[in-house]
């Protein structure tokens, strides 16, 4: 589990996906949380999650975490990573914050916890992360964890994405200037 100040970011088990599968009330008795009807705008990611998860259960702490707002203890979206850092130490990461949330730097709380996550694994030299390419307000939560804009790709059924990224180098000088203040 990796707490912040107002979020717990759990690991997304096996137990949790089948809990989420049987519907929002078996994962709210599971979670002890609230668990409101629109927890996420992605349904059907949780059963391919799911299966990714079983077929390669190492992936646990490198993969989907579910956010629980603290005070509240309420399920309100999900973040983590597509997966383990690859041979050159780049990982990507991925979050949402559920409609009622929006808007209050859980998405930027979120995205700066899962950098700092994972530059505290000394293989990691840079995350990455993609928008659809438009400046909308996942640019914004990106640029406010500190990552900068690297160019467009294609992607697959989306078209032409955004790619964002954080090396350690900066994390690390943003983080010495930011203890210098």
């Amino acid at each position: 589990m990796i707490q912040t100040s107002r979020l717990q970011l759990l690991p997304c088990t096996l137990k949790y996906f089948e809990a989420a599968l049987h519907g929002n009330e078996a994962l709210a008795q599971i979670l002890l949380a609230d668990v409101p009807e629109q927890w996420t705008e992605f349904p059907e990611m949780v059963l391919v999650a799911y299966d990714k998860l079983r077929n390669d259960p190492d992936l646990l702490g490198w993969f989907f975490y579910l956010a629980i707002h603290r005070a509240d203890n309420r399920l309100i979206g999900t973040g983590g990573f597509k997966g383990r850092p690859d041979a050159n130490g780049v990982v990507e990461i991925g979050y949402e914050v559920s409609a009622a949330y929006r808007e209050r730097g859980y998405a930027t709380e979120m995205a700066e916890t899962l950098i700092r996550f994972a530059f505290n694994h000394t293989y990691v030299s840079k995350v990455i992360a993609h928008t659809l390419e438009e400046y909308n307000a996942a640019v914004k939560v990106l640029q406010k964890a500190g990552m900068h804009f690297a160019g467009a790709v294609n992607g697959t059924d989306a078209g032409e994405l955004w790619r964002w990224e954080i090396t350690r180098e900066q994390f690390e000088a943003a983080n010495t200037a930011h203890q210098s203040s």
